[in-house]
Order: structure tokens, then C-alpha cells, then sequence
């Protein structure tokens, strides 16, 4: 091994890419036309060498998030362009726990800061979805996260991150009813805006995100979720003290999904753990979700 110092590239060692965000069942196939709720309480457990935070330099950073995320998303049950279409917003609201050293210069000390508050608001201005027979499903989204939470330069802490991102997916899913065999994969591009206040704008962002599932009955499935991601871009402005450096991570874990079958396939519940490996450049930790969803 390499006897070099981590790093955590993007401001703080993380972004508004979630692994393991963007579903656990089906993952392209649509909605019922109407309103869909989705609901996840989000855990995240981290640690990382080295970062950037506000424009300092912080060594021996562990870090805690608790947030949930309240996504509406509505299916009018009209065709665009050959697709069928749905929009929506993911409302966020949590906690982040943060404690580190900080070395300026000659300058250092310990530092340890927690915030529970409103986060970032992520617009849904456009899921379309396409389907090649029973079996095969294919799906386009567009998001744009919205710097509207509580963020504060001075603080270590804060529930918004105060930049913007746009970020386009294209999803997969084979789906076989007869087999119970869900396979689905979601390849995703971000672009991070520059944070005016501290002078740091992170690089864009590349992720794939996968599920494997099997259904052992109409009701309950198991299944295998993880990622890849990487930084395409150098972080860059004149806050990053660290230099352009970029970030790659990897993780996986498992997770189950129960169907009550008095809700006739409009209602789910999924926890799953995907458990960060080989990060480069970026914190790495856990990634625990608890998750409802239900068509109304």
C-alpha cells in the first residue's frame, strides 16, 4: 500500500449524490398515474483524514447525518414526446453531527459542532418512462437540488450544503413477474454549482447505482444494492486549499422489501445497508435507509 495522506475531495467530503437514493424496487418502471409519496429516514456514518469545510483545512473528521427525505412525485397520466411523464420535490429535514481537528498554517485545535434544521430542496421537473414489453423498462430523470436549507459559513455544521446541482439519470430494469427477478441499474451525471460564500466549487460527479433483487412471494423480496461513483472534474476555486483533486468510492450491502398485500401493491417498505469500500478522496462510512412508499 501506498503510504499516502486520504484526502476528501468535494467540499466536506461529501455532495448531494446519496447512494442508494434513487430506489430499492423496480427502480424504472412507472408509477400509477396520480400521486406517489415516498418517504426515507437516512443514516450516514463517516470518517475521513483530511477535507475542506468553509475554507479550512480539518484532519480527523467523523461525521453523522440524520435526515429525512420527503419526496412527492405526480403522474398526470399523459405521453411526452412517447413517454410517460411525472414531476415532483424531495423536502429534506435532519441533523449533522461533525467533530475534527483543524490545521491552518501553524494554527490547529479540535473543533465539534451539530445542526438540526431544514435541508436542500431537490425539484423533479421531469421523470419520462418507457417500456420494451413486460419485461423491460427504461426511464429518464431530471433534478435540480435548490441551495435553500440552513447554511452558514462559520458554522462546522449545516443541513444545506449552498450550491446548486444538476443532475440527469437514465435508468434500467428487467422485471420478471413469473421468476420474481428484479434487475435495475441507474447511470447518473452531476453538475455542481461554485459555493459563493466560501469560493469552492466541487467537481462533476459520474455514479452508477445497481439492484439486484428476488422476490420469495408476492410480499417479500431480498436483494443486493450498491454503487460506483467518481469524480470527473477537479474541485477548484480559490477555497480549495486542498488543490484539484478528484474522488472514487464504491459500496454495497444488502436489503428486504415487505408488500402488505392488503394494500393490493400500492404500499412498500424497504431497509437496506450499503457499506462504503475503497474510498479515494471522499468520506467513507455507511449508508442505512429506512423507506415507505405509497401510491395515493
Amino acid at each position: 500500500m501506498a503510504n499516502t495522506t486520504p484526502v476528501a475531495a468535494a467540499e466536506g467530503g461529501y455532495s448531494n449524490y446519496i447512494p442508494g437514493f434513487y430506489g430499492d424496487i423496480a427502480l424504472a418502471v412507472e408509477p400509477a398515474d396520480g400521486l406517489s409519496l415516498r418517504n426515507d429516514v437516512y443514516f450516514y456514518s463517516a470518517e475521513a483524514d483530511e477535507s475542506v469545510r468553509s475554507g479550512l483545512i480539518e484532519a480527523g473528521i467523523d461525521i453523522d447525518l440524520t435526515f429525512d427525505y420527503l419526496t412527492l412525485l405526480y403522474k398526470p397520466g399523459n405521453e411526452v414526446f412517447g413517454a410517460r411523464y411525472a414531476f415532483g420535490a424531495t423536502f429534506v429535514y435532519g441533523n449533522v453531527d461533525i467533530e475534527g481537528d483543524i490545521s491552518v498554517g501553524p494554527f490547529s485545535g479540535s473543533f465539534g459542532d451539530d445542526k438540526t434544521s431544514y435541508g436542500d430542496i431537490t425539484l423533479i421537473p421531469g421523470v419520462f418512462y418507457w417500456n420494451n414489453g413486460d419485461k423491460l423498462h427504461f426511464s429518464q430523470s431530471f433534478y435540480l437540488v435548490v441551495p435553500v436549507g440552513d447554511y452558514d459559513e462559520d458554522d462546522g455544521a449545516n443541513t444545506g450544503l449552498n450550491y446548486y446541482t444538476f443532475e440527469t439519470d437514465f435508468a434500467m430494469t428487467y422485471l420478471n413477474p413469473e421468476t420474481g427477478q428484479d434487475y435495475s441499474i441507474v447511470i447518473g451525471y452531476g453538475y455542481n454549482s461554485e459555493n459563493d460564500d466560501t469560493d469552492y466549487q466541487s467537481g462533476d460527479e459520474f455514479h452508477i447505482d445497481y439492484v439486484i433483487n428476488q422476490f420469495l412471494s408476492d410480499s417479500w423480496a431480498i436483494g443486493l444494492h450498491g454503487f460506483y461513483y467518481e469524480q470527473l472534474s477537479d474541485d477548484s476555486g480559490d477555497g480549495a486549499l486542498l488543490g484539484d483533486f478528484k474522488a472514487e468510492a464504491a459500496g454495497i450491502g444488502p436489503a428486504v422489501m415487505w408488500i402488505p398485500p392488503q394494500y393490493e401493491g400500492k404500499v412498500a417498505l424497504v431497509a437496506k445497508w450499503i457499506n462504503e469500500y475503497d474510498a479515494e478522496n471522499r468520506l467513507e462510512g455507511d449508508h442505512v435507509f429506512l423507506s415507505f412508499m405509497m401510491s395515493l
